[in-house]
Parts: structure tokens; sequence; C-alpha cells
């Protein structure tokens, strides 16, 4: 199919309505999803919740070998598959869906400005801990990686995961990073999320937007993921404010609802809640 031809399908596509079968991939929830992965798939069901999109959760083994892009979560949507939270956020707002259709041009300008933070320090330092920090690979992400795997398999799909993230952070100045860097870049990105959200319910007053989907995402996760050391969780409980965003997300967008839909599973499948 040529790449005009594919472009007219996805739009005709696209402007049909939200399917009830709509389907989001990521890997096995109890033993192999990884902080990071986890982080993503749980900012993409924030993100289709606060649209009122449902959608259900489908765990597979080899979720990162089905999707187009290699990189979890993945939504399967009529005969669309579309991977990663941007161009599922476009594909949601090419179905007349939006977030951020009430922020004018400079607040715009503005959540992407944060969204890229997120993603180039909260990401990458999810990444840089599951697979360069020596005690977290040994402990954490290899056994939990390979977990489906028969053994040699698990160990070879695990290495050489593990020498494509490295390669990355080689290309990107992280590779020479100590793990205290790498904390310390974490509690800046945080204090800057802190300043921006101050004392509003979300980071743009009283909607969420797509910024909020992914920061809920990362955050809640790493709050709620057991690690190694709580080094990265007491990162984020320093900041007062982006604990209770998370807590008000919790309570509003995975508490209550029906025991099937996907925002029940990701909250009942966290390690443990934020409400006390």
């Amino acid at each position: 199919m040529s790449l005009v031809a594919e472009a007219f399908v996805t739009q005709l596509a696209a402007t049909e309505p939200w399917p009830e079968n709509a389907a989001l991939y990521q890997q096995l929830k109890e033993e192999q999803i990884l902080l990071s992965d986890n982080a993503s798939s749980l900012a993409v069901q924030a993100f289709l919740q606060m649209c009122n999109l449902p959608v259900r959760v489908v765990c597979r083994a080899n979720a990162e070998y089905m999707s187009p892009s290699g990189k979890v979560p993945f939504i399967h949507v009529g005969n669309q598959v579309v991977s990663e939270l941007g161009p599922i956020v476009q594909f949601v707002k090419a179905k007349g869906h939006s977030l951020s259709d009430g922020l004018d041009e400079v607040q715009k300008a503005e959540m992407k400005a944060y969204m890229e933070l997120v993603n180039n320090m909260l990401l990458t330092a999810e990444l840089y801990l599951q697979w360069c920090d020596d005690v977290t690979v040994e402990e954490i992400t290899h056994p939990r990686y390979g977990s489906p795997y028969p053994w040699p398999l698990n160990r070879i799909l695990s290495y050489q995961k593990q020498w494509e993230v490295r390669r990355k952070m080689k290309a990107i100045g992280w590779a020479g990073k100590t793990l205290e860097q790498v904390l310390e870049d974490v509690d800046q990105c945080c204090q800057a999320l802190s300043q921006r959200l101050g004392t509003q319910p979300y980071f743009f007053n009283k909607q969420p937007t797509e910024l909020d989907a992914l920061v809920f995402g990362h955050l809640f996760t790493i709050l709620t993921t057991q690690l190694t050391t709580d080094e990265l969780s007491e990162k984020v409980k320093n900041y007062s404010n982006l604990t209770a965003f998370c807590r008000r997300i919790e309570q509003q967008y995975f508490e209550g609802h029906d025991k099937d839909s996907s925002t029940t599973v990701a909250a009942r499948s966290a390690k443990r809640s934020l409400l006390r």
C-alpha cells in the first residue's frame, strides 16, 4: 500500500466512532512489565479515561514485538494499531476527542515543553535505572524481562535489550552518569513540575490535558513500584502537591469504576494505592 493510500485509510478509520471493543496491549502485568513501560501504559490509560473512551487492557508476553514501533503500549481500534502516547493523542483527536482544545497557542507550546521534559528526564531516568544500575538489572530487570521465555532465550533477549538501551544512553550522554546524578535530574524535573502545578488541581487549572495523563503515569508508577531501594520514589514524595495530584487522578479516574474497566484494572494491578 502506498503512503498516500495508507494515509487515506488511516484518516478514514479515524473518523469512525470509538468502538466498545478497543484494546490496549502491554506486557504481562505481574511478572514481566518494567517500570518505564508500566508508566507509559498507565499514561495512555489515564488519557483515554480522561477522554471518556473505554479500552480493555490486554497483557501479552510478546506485546513489545507486536507493536508497530516496538514500544508499548499500543491500542487496537477497529482495524488500526497505534503505539505510544503522542500518536495515540493525535489518533484520538482525529476522532473528535481532545483534552487540550481549550488551551491557547502559548499554553499548548508550554504543555508540549513540559511533556518533553517528562520524557527526557523521567522516562530516561527509568530506563537508566532499569538497564544501567547493576543491582536493579540483576535483581529486577533481567528476571522480569525474560520471565515468559525459557533459558537461554530469556537471557539472550534481556542482554539484547540491555545493549540497545545502553547504546541509547551513550548517544544522549547519560552513559557516564552516576545513579546519584540521575536521581538529581529526577529531583529537578519534579521541582519544575511542582512549581508549574502549584495549588491547581491540574497543570492547566481545572481540566486535565495529556500532560496530566503523562505526568500521572510516570509519577504514580514510580510511587507504587517496588525497586531495590526507595531513592527514586522519595524524590517524588518530597513534593506534596505532586503526590496529592496523583491521589486526585487515582480517585477521579481509577476508583469506583466498573470492575471490567481498564482504569480499575490499572488501579487494582498497582503494587499499592496512594490512598490512605
